[in-house]
C-alpha cells in the first residue's frame, strides 16, 4: 500500500528527531542551508542586507508552536503578520487557515508532539517528551502541503532569518508563537527559496494548505444593488462558473449571500482582493484604508439584528477580514472605532471576537464589501465519504501531459487544425448534475527559468453513442473556462443527462507540460479518456463483408424535435440503422422525454445526437420509431419515419447539415383487391389515407405486421404476419379463414400522430 504522503528529499522526521535528540545535537538541514541559497533565486549575486540565522530558543526564552488566547478556550490566534517578501497571498491564506484548527493540524501533524516541552507544563508525556525541553529539543519540525495531487511532507530545522534580532519574514504577533514562521520556511523550502514566494494567488496558497478545489467568482462592479436580481437569471441552469462570469447576477443576490454564509458555516476557506482600475497601481492604499491588489482573508461572517424596539429593524451581514500587513485596516462603517458598534451589546461583541486594535482584523458590512472588492475565492471541502449524512460528491482524478512528440499539444480552439489533438475525456451522465472541474499544471516557482503556461478547457456536448475522439468543430459548447496563466483553473458546470467531451489544453500550440485534473460531480457519472480516433479494422471483416469490409464514412443524426397532434406523456424514439441493404443493423434508444402537455400536442424538443459508421452510404437507411412509455403495460408504437442516406452522400451534399421534417407513418396490410382506382397512392411509398385503412379494418380481420427498415428501389422487405388471437380456428393449410396472407400487401399510411424533425450530415471519412 502506497504512503498517504511523499517525503521531500526522502527525509524521515521521526528518524531525524530521534537521532539528533539522543545525541544532544541541533539539526541543520543540508537541503535548506542557512545562507543565501535559501533566501534568493540568484544566490551568487551580492546582497547588501546582513541577515543572521537564529534558532527559536535564541529569539525567545519560551518558544511554542501555538500560543492560545487568554480566555483559555483553545482558540488559535489569527494575528499573522507579513514579512519582507511580497507574499501576502500566502500569509493571508495562513491567517484564514488559523481559523480552522482541524485543517491547520493536517498541515502541522501531531503539533503537540513537535512542540517544545517546558518544566511548568506537567502532563506532556507523549512520545519522546523528555527530549523536547527548550534546551534539548533538536529543532526539527515537519509540515505537509498539497502539491500536484499529492500530500508532501517537508522537514525543516528551526533556524530563522533575522535582522537586528528580529524576524524578517512572516511571523505571529506574539513573539513566543513560532508556527507561522516555521510553516513559511517549510513552504519556502518546497518552492526552493524565500524569494520564490514573491507574488502569487491566494487560491494557490489555500489549495496547497488544504487540498480543496477553489471557486473563483467575480463580484459585480456596481454601486446599485437594485441592478442585481434577487432570483436566478433564466440561463443559470446551464451556466459555467468562472472568474469572467457574473455569477452573482446569475445566481441572484439572495442566493449568493446564502451561499457564502453556508460555505462559512461548513468550514470553507475564503479570500478576496481588489483589482486595480484604470489609473490605479498595485499595492496602492485607498482613502478607505483598503489596499489594491492585496489579498485579504475572510475569517468570519456574522448576521446581526437591530434591537427589537427599533422600527423597521434590519438584519445586517458583517464580514471579518484579515490584512497580513497588520496595522492597515478599513476605516468605514463597522470599522474598529465606528459608531455602529455602539448599538451592539457587549456580550455580542465579545462573542464575535470584536476588539479595537491595529492588528489587521476588521469588520465591514456585506454591502461595503461587495462595493469595494473584485474577486472572491472559495475553497470548499467536498464530502466524498459514503459514511456521512451530508451531500456526497463523486470524485475522480487524471494525470496527463501536453506533448508535441505524442501529438497532444494542439493549443486552444483558436488553432482549428490542431485543437482536437489535445487529450480528450468522455463524460457520461444519466441524470442532470453539477460538475466541478479543476485543471492544475506543475508549479513553476522552483524553476526560475520557467513561467506558468496559459491553460484552460472546453466541454462539448456530443453524440449519445460516441466512443471515439472528436475531430471537427461541429458541436455545441456546454461549458468552458477562461484561459489564464495561473497554476489552476476551475469551473462549475451544470450538465444535463447525455454524453460530453472534455478537452484540456494550453492556449498556445506546442506548449508542453504535465497536468493534474480533478473532477467532482453531484451524481454518479462515468469518465474515461479517449485514445482511439476511429473504429479499428478487424481481421475477419473481409470474410463476412467481402468488398465492403471497412467503414468509408460517418453519418451523424440529431433528433431536433417532435410536433405532435395530441399529448402522449412520456415517450422515446428507437433508432434502427441499417447498412449494406439491411445486412448490418444497429439499434439505439433515445433518452425519454415528456411531450408538450397541451391537449392539442405541440412541439417538444429532444436535442439528442447519434453517430453511425457506414460501409456503403448508398445502401444505408434509418428507421425512427416513436414509442409511448407505459408503466403497467407494453410500450406502444405510435408511428415511424424512414430516412435513406443515399442522396446525402452525393458530392453536392457531403459535409453539409440538412434539416428534414417528415410525418410519422405506420405500416398496415391492405388487401390487393382494395387497391382500386379510388385509392390514392404516393409515388414512392404507396401510402393510402387513414380513413381508407380504417374502412379496411372494418371489412377484414386485424393483423399485425413486423417489417424491417424498408429501403428504396427493388430491395427486399422482410415481412411476416401472425394472428393475435391464438384461439381462432385455422384452416388446414394454416391461414385464416377468408382472405389469405398472399392477398395482403404492406402499405405505409399517415399515423395521424405528428411529425419528426431531424438533422443529418454525412462525412466521407471516419474523423468526425
Amino acid at each position: 500500500m502506497s504512503p498517504k504522503y511523499r517525503k521531500l528529499f526522502e527525509q524521515n522526521y521521526k528518524k531525524i528527531f530521534l537521532e539528533y535528540a539522543r545525541t544532544g545535537r541541533n539539526f541543520q538541514d543540508e537541503h535548506f542551508p542557512t545562507n543565501d541559497v535559501s533566501l534568493y533565486k540568484t544566490p551568487n549575486k551580492k546582497h547588501d542586507h546582513h541577515i543572521e540565522w537564529k534558532r527559536c530558543k535564541d529569539l525567545t526564552n519560551n518558544p511554542h508552536l501555538f500560543v492560545f488566547d487568554n480566555e483559555g478556550k483553545g482558540k488559535i490566534n489569527t494575528d499573522v503578520v507579513q514579512g519582507a517578501v511580497g507574499n501576502c497571498w500566502l500569509v493571508s491564506a495562513i491567517g484564514v487557515l488559523a481559523a480552522h484548527p482541524k485543517l491547520l493540524h493536517k498541515v502541522i501533524p501531531k503539533a503537540s508532539d513537535q512542540d517544545w516541552n517546558h518544566s511548568d507544563e506537567p502532563g506532556k508525556k507523549t512520545g519522546v517528551y523528555h527530549f523536547r525541553d527548550t534546551g534539548r529539543h533538536p529543532g526539527v519540525f515537519r509540515f505537509r502541503f498539497y502539491r500536484f495531487g499529492e500530500w508532501v511532507e517537508v522537514v525543516v530545522d528551526d533556524y530563522l532569518p533575522t535582522r537586528d534580532g528580529k524576524l524578517i519574514y512572516a511571523h505571529s504577533r506574539n513573539p513566543d508563537e513560532m508556527w507561522v514562521s516555521l510553516l513559511e520556511k517549510a513552504y519556502a523550502k518546497l518552492c526552493r527559496c524565500y524569494e520564490a514566494l514573491e507574488a502569487g494567488t491566494a487560491s494557490d496558497a489555500l489549495v496547497d494548505l488544504t487540498g480543496t478545489i477553489p471557486d473563483t467568482i467575480e463580484l459585480p462592479n456596481t454601486t446599485h444593488f437594485d441592478d442585481i436580481p434577487n432570483t436566478p437569471s433564466s440561463h443559470c441552469s446551464s451556466m459555467t462558473v468562472t472568474a469572467n462570469k457574473n455569477v452573482v447576477e446569475q445566481m441572484g443576490l439572495k442566493n449568493f449571500i446564502m451561499m457564502i454564509i453556508i460555505a462559512n458555516k461548513k468550514g470553507a476557506l475564503m479570500s478576496c482582493n481588489i483589482n486595480p482600475l484604470e489609473g490605479e497601481a498595485q499595492q496602492e492604499r485607498l482613502p478607505n484604508g483598503l489596499v489594491i491588489g492585496h489579498a485579504y482573508g475572510i475569517t468570519d461572517i456574522q448576521q446581526i439584528q437591530e434591537p427589537f424596539w427599533k422600527k423597521n429593524r434590519k438584519n445586517t451581514i458583517l464580514i471579518r477580514l484579515h490584512n497580513p500587513w497588520g496595522e492597515i485596516e478599513w476605516n468605514g462603517a463597522w470599522s474598529d472605532k465606528s459608531e455602529e458598534w455602539q448599538n451592539i451589546s457587549k456580550s455580542k461583541r465579545k462573542k464575535m471576537g470584536f476588539k479595537i486594535a491595529d492588528d489587521g482584523d476588521f469588520w465591514m458590512s456585506f454591502d461595503d464589501w461587495m462595493l469595494n472588492f473584485s474577486i472572491l475565492i472559495i475553497c470548499r471541502h467536498l464530502n466524498t465519504s459514503i459514511f456521512s449524512f451530508e451531500k456526497r460528491w463523486h470524485g475522480i482524478t487524471f494525470r496527463g501531459e501536453w506533448s508535441i512528440e505524442k501529438s497532444l499539444a494542439g493549443g486552444c480552439v483558436n488553432n482549428k487544425k490542431t485543437f482536437y489533438q489535445n487529450p480528450q475525456y468522455r463524460i457520461v451522465t444519466h441524470k442532470p448534475t453539477t460538475l466541478i472541474i479543476g485543471l492544475m499544471q506543475e508549479d513553476k516557482r522552483a524553476n526560475i527559468t520557467r513561467e506558468n503556461l496559459t491553460i484552460g478547457f472546453v466541454v462539448l456536448k456530443v453524440e449519445e453513442n460516441r466512443k471515439y475522439r472528436v475531430h471537427k468543430s461541429t458541436f455545441d459548447v456546454a461549458g468552458r473556462v477562461t484561459y489564464i496563466n495561473t497554476r489552476e483553473v476551475t469551473a462549475r458546470i451544470a450538465l444535463k443527462s447525455g454524453n460530453y467531451i472534455l478537452i484540456p489544453s494550453t492556449f498556445n500550440y506546442g506548449d508542453e507540460g504535465h497536468y493534474f485534473m480533478r473532477m467532482f460531480s453531484g451524481n454518479r457519472i462515468s469518465i474515461k479518456r479517449l485514445e482511439k480516433d476511429k473504429p479499428k479494422k478487424k481481421w475477419w471483416y473481409p470474410l463476412i463483408y467481402w468488398g465492403k469490409s471497412y467503414f468509408v464514412g460517418t453519418i451523424r443524426i440529431k433528433l431536433l424535435s417532435v410536433n405532435l397532434k395530441r399529448y402522449i406523456g412520456k415517450a422515446y424514439i428507437k433508432i434502427t440503422f441499417a447498412d449494406l441493404n439491411g445486412r448490418i443493423k444497429q439499434r439505439i434508444v433515445s433518452p425519454k422525454f415528456i411531450t408538450n402537455d397541451d391537449d392539442d400536442g405541440g412541439v417538444t424538443d429532444i436535442l439528442t445526437e447519434y453517430t453511425f459508421f457506414t460501409r456503403d452510404p448508398s445502401t444505408a437507411g434509418l428507421l425512427f420509431q416513436l414509442y409511448q412509455k407505459n408503466t403497467f403495460s407494453k410500450d406502444k408504437l405510435l408511428g415511424e419515419m424512414r430516412l435513406l442516406t443515399d442522396s446525402y452522400s452525393k458530392e453536392e451534399k457531403v459535409s453539409k447539415m440538412w434539416e428534414i421534417t417528415k410525418t410519422f407513418t405506420k405500416t398496415v396490410k391492405i388487401p390487393k383487391s382494395y387497391l382500386t382506382s379510388n385509392t390514392t397512392t404516393t409515388e414512392t411509398e404507396g401510402e393510402v389515407s387513414l380513413d381508407e385503412c380504417e374502412d379496411v379494418d372494418k371489412k377484414s380481420e386485424k393483423t399485425v405486421t413486423r417489417i424491417s427498415a424498408k429501403m428504396n428501389g427493388d430491395r427486399s422487405v422482410k415481412k411476416s404476419s401472425r394472428n393475435d388471437n391464438k384461439r381462432r380456428k385455422r384452416n388446414g393449410n394454416g391461414h385464416k379463414k377468408g382472405l389469405k396472407s398472399k392477398d395482403f400487401v404492406p402499405q405505409l399510411i399517415d399515423a395521424n400522430i405528428g411529425e419528426l424533425k431531424v438533422r443529418i450530415i454525412y462525412y466521407p471519412d471516419l474523423n468526425s
